[in-house]
Order: structure tokens, then sequence, then C-alpha cells
């Protein structure tokens, strides 16, 4: 695997901060920058009346939406392989297409988890986020923009998300373990303490923020690496989406 940052088109060369329209050269700059406008474009879009549609199409919309002030990419699909935290590649672009067929599918042959009784809606909720997760179809900002999404998700089902109520650090552990093992005990966990019943009048709005609760880990992100896809990588993740499509295709 080469993890050179000069391999990375996202990045300044020499630096392992990422193109911008800010002009910010250091990290602390950008992320200051980021996270400013990323907000202001957020309180916006918590006003809208939006639907959940559960496509990757949707989550580009809300990707270019949240970060067109920063990234030229805002909305675009990853151009590279890359991973984060030392956990193993994110979807392989060679097998993108199959991922998002199978992500689409599965929430859609769940019925954008309609209908479910508590339970039941956070196991599905669980087994259907670590499927986008592992697609993180953008160099940076996917967590944000996920938020949104299953936050929209959610509402439509009749159900609310607090993510103040867990902080950065059991997201992403939990998410590490889903993707890593296929174990969704942790998001199961992470779930159960932020979904709650959505009031009856709840309008087409989203809730008043996809913020974290604060936690000392919160004040520095594990940054998405280029990662160059082995052989060995590539034939191993073919297999695992051949036969979830064929399990897929055998229940549904």
């Amino acid at each position: 695997m080469n993890g050179d940052a000069d391999a990375d088109p996202y990045l300044i060369p020499g630096t392992n901060v990422l193109r911008n329209k800010v002009s910010a050269h250091g990290e602390q700059a950008l992320a200051d920058a980021e996270n400013d406008l990323v907000n202001a474009r957020y309180s916006k879009l918590a006003s809208m009346p939006l639907r959940a549609e559960g496509t990757v199409g949707q989550l580009q919309w809300i990707h270019h939406y949240l970060f067109q002030d920063v990234y030229e990419w805002a909305g675009r699909i990853r151009t590279i392989d890359m991973s984060k935290g030392g956990c193993s590649v994110f979807q392989p672009l060679q097998l993108f297409a199959t991922g998002v067929q199978y992500a689409e599918t599965t929430l859609r042959t769940d019925h954008m988890l309609r209908g479910l009784d508590r339970e039941r809606f956070i196991e599905r909720l669980a087994a259907n986020y670590d499927n986008f997760n592992t697609l993180h179809p953008f160099r940076e900002g996917n967590g944000r923009t996920q938020r949104v999404f299953w936050t929209l998700v959610a509402r439509d089902a009749g159900w609310g998300l607090d993510w103040s109520r867990v902080t950065k650090r059991e997201n992403d552990m939990a998410s590490f373990i889903a993707h890593e093992n296929v174990d969704y005990s942790k998001l199961e966990a992470m779930f159960d303490k932020i979904v709650q019943p959505l009031p009856p009048e709840q309008d087409r709005r989203l809730l008043p923020s996809i913020g974290f609760k604060p936690g000392d880990y919160d004040d520095s992100t594990t940054p998405n690496v280029y990662q160059a896809l082995s052989d060995s990588e590539y034939e191993r993740q073919r297999q695992r989406y051949s036969l979830l499509m064929i399990a897929l295709k055998i229940a549904f």
C-alpha cells in the first residue's frame, strides 16, 4: 500500500492540506474555515422542506450544498481509493457501482426503515448506515453529509436522531468496528442513545443540529488518506460484494 501524500491529487503539493477555495495553507486554518462555512450552510439547509430519497445522488446533493464554499469537488465522487485510522480501504473505486447498488437496494427493500418498531428500526439503521459509510463517497466531509442524510431518513420514518447524545469518538469507534468486522453491535448501542420519537407536529425541517456531544477526542480528527489498492485487497472486496449481492437477490 502506498500512503505517499504526493500521490493524492486532492492535496496542496508538499502538504497534507486539501486544495481549497478559501486560500488556506494550514490544516487548522482550513478546519476553522470549513467549520464556519459548513455550519452557515447547514443553518440554511435545516429550514428546507427536504424529503429522504435514500440514494447516493441525494448524498451528493447534500455534500455539494454543505461544502460548496470550501472545495471545488463538493458533491463529486472521490477519484482515489482511501482509508482512515488504519482500517481497511473504503469502497474500492473499481467496485463502487456495485457498492452503491447494494446500499441503495438494501435501504429500498427495508422500505426506507418505515413502519418498524424502535428495536427493529435501530437494527436496520445500523446495518444500512454501515453500508453507506463503507462507500465513503467523498474525499472529505462524509460524516456530516451522512448525518444529514440519516436524519432525513429517520424523520420520514417517524423517528428523530439526536446526535448530541454521543461523542465523535463513540461514532468513530462504532463505525470502525462495523466496517472492519461486520459487527453492528456498537452502532446499535450508539443509535439506542440517539433515536427518539418524533413529535406528531414535526414539520419537514431537520432537527436543529447534527453536532456531536463535546468530548476530549473531538478536538482532533483522523484524516482520510490516499491508499493504493493491492490486488489481494481488491479480490477480497470483490468476493465480499459478490456474496452480498447473491444473498440480496435470494432474500428479495
